[in-house]
């Protein structure tokens, strides 16, 4: 009798786990807890990503199509209710609200809508719930954190939004920001098929951008209130465009990086492709100018785009900004920064899941800490030029999914968190905390154990910027299943776990929130 031949991961490390597809949980499981969870983190962590890579063919039986890139995963979320020690749980508790694909209908979706889900999902005019595929960042009190009648709405890269609900997950609504606009005038400028999936927020008050494509291209700029009042900030034409999927903010500027992602045709190539990834030039140009956009928030810019200063520089790629602050006259931006795009076109499935990756994920070739300054702005009359003022070295203190105390968004602060790799797995190994200051790195790591993005949440007695915890989940490839971990945000040390039941998987995902009591 033939025996079936053991699987083999990269370096021992399996994580193949967190990219398979996985089953929806319609009720709550509680979790086992190992240590005490901190009197002050009470309330719900919400994660979104990819649940699943493959949808059954309905008028094909026993085939499936399926999709091979990391982003293109088909949405999944979770929640995790976090309760701190009380009387019935002296060392507190945990439950998993194990998220839904899509809806309950998704496996058995028309496949001719799911092929054309790439790269954050297809832009198209189909509100239907059920056609979307937005899992990239969620946002628990939309439109801002401090909105009193709030939503927990998802966003991706395209302007699209699914609004979910508090406790199923289900998605209700599907919507554009295009629709929260009521002026004609300010929809049509909202009416590309691009966005960022990160706003900025400030004061109650979320930005982001919308990208036109056609002989007009430009970059909408707005602004969206608690109130949900939408303000058109500035609109940049460009000659051309590139896949940005964040950006940042102080409190005199917005500030849209132009780096190097540029999509092919002015854009007429992701109207033909209708996704993101096949229409971003793979050439790589290291000549070209990143070009940094500088509005005022004053509004001055609306209608007089002199108002706008232009930066440049080196040219790089990004994912994620960090933080960004005025500086005197100066603005300082901080993020993860790779040498150029080709990161886009590795991460996909195959070369990150352990038992089908040819080796491990090259730390060389991973974002790095950066601090940008842009100098005297307001007096820069034509051109001006970013400089590089810090940055860590690539082979260690590599970072992505990087996070901060958000209590100094918009100001100086010390520290950065994110995930790290040490060339030790296919994919992301290790947590890492910088010192922004110093440049000097404490990390977190576990054999066998992949961490997603670490959420700060700050102890409200603490007087440190790193006074609080982590909150993390963890696929433990060994045991195959996942856990929430709580570590000192100080020291990286663990303070406690929540464990799932065996075979129980969150998705290696993208990002999350923290929503607290």
């Amino acid at each position: 009798m033939a025996t079936e031949k053991p699987i083999s991961h990269v370096n021992n490390w399996p994580n193949a786990a967190g990219f398979g597809d996985l089953k929806d949980t319609t009720t709550p499981i509680s979790l086992v807890l190992t240590g005490k969870i901190p009197s002050y983190v009470n309330g719900s962590l919400f994660r979104t990503g990819p649940g699943s890579y493959t949808v059954p063919l309905t008028n094909k039986p026993g085939q499936s199509f399926k999709v091979y890139h990391w982003f293109d995963g088909f949405s999944q979320y979770h929640k995790f209710d976090v309760s701190p020690p009380s009387s019935d749980y002296p060392d507190g508790k945990i439950d998993d609200h194990n998220g839904s694909p899509v809806s309950s209908s998704f496996g058995y979706r028309d496949p001719c809508k799911t092929k054309f889900a790439k790269f954050f999902t297809k832009y198209d005019q189909n509100r239907d719930v059920t056609a979307g595929n937005v899992s990239v960042t969620i946002n628990p009190r939309f439109p801002s954190p401090m909105s009193g009648d709030s939503e927990l709405v998802a966003k991706t890269d395209a302007n699209d939004l699914v609004r979910l609900n508090y406790e199923t997950l289900e998605p209700e609504e599907r919507f554009t920001w295009t629709s929260l606009s009521t002026d004609d005038v300010e929809k049509a400028l909202l009416n590309g098929p691009i966005s960022a999936a990160h706003s900025c927020f400030d004061d109650g008050v979320e930005f982001n951008y919308v990208l036109n494509f056609g002989k007009n291209m430009a970059y909408t700029i707005f602004s969206l209130d608690r109130k949900r009042k939408l303000k058109i900030e500035a609109v940049i034409p460009v000659s051309r465009s590139a896949y940005i999927h964040s950006f940042f903010l102080t409190k005199k500027y917005i500030v849209i990086c132009l780096w190097q992602a540029n999509f092919k045709y002015n854009g007429l190539a992701f109207l033909w492709n209708r996704n993101e990834l096949d229409s971003v030039d793979r050439k790589w140009n290291p000549n070209a100018k990143t070009e940094w956009f500088v509005i005022p928030r004053d509004g001055s810019a609306r209608h007089d785009s002199s108002k706008i200063k232009v930066f440049k520089s080196d040219p790089f790629f990004s994912f994620h900004s960090i933080n960004a602050y005025d500086d005197g006259d100066d603005i300082v931006l901080d993020l993860a920064q790779f040498k150029d795009h080709g990161i886009l076109w590795e991460l996909t499935v195959d070369a990150m899941r352990s038992d089908t990756a040819t080796g491990v994920l090259d730390p060389n070739k991973l974002g790095r800490y950066t601090r940008w300054r842009l100098p005297s702005v307001s007096t820069t009359k034509q051109d001006g030029v970013a400089v590089v003022e810090a940055q860590t070295s690539q082979s260690m203190e590599n970072i992505e999914l990087p996070t901060f105390n958000t209590s100094k968004s918009l100001r100086k602060h010390k520290f950065v968190y994110g995930i790290n790799s040490d060339g030790r797995s296919s994919f992301f190994d290790r947590l890492v905390k910088i010192d922004v200051d110093t440049l000097e790195a404490k990390f977190w790591t576990e054999n066998g154990c992949t961490p997603s993005e670490p959420l700060f949440v700050a102890d409200p007695s603490g007087k440190d910027e790193d006074d609080g915890v982590l909150l993390t989940v963890v696929l433990d490839g060994f045991q195959n299943r996942s856990m929430l971990v709580i570590l000192d945000a100080r020291t990286m040390k663990e303070v406690c776990r929540a464990t799932m039941p065996k075979d129980k998987i969150v998705g290696l995902g993208f990002h999350g929130s923290v929503l607290l009591k």
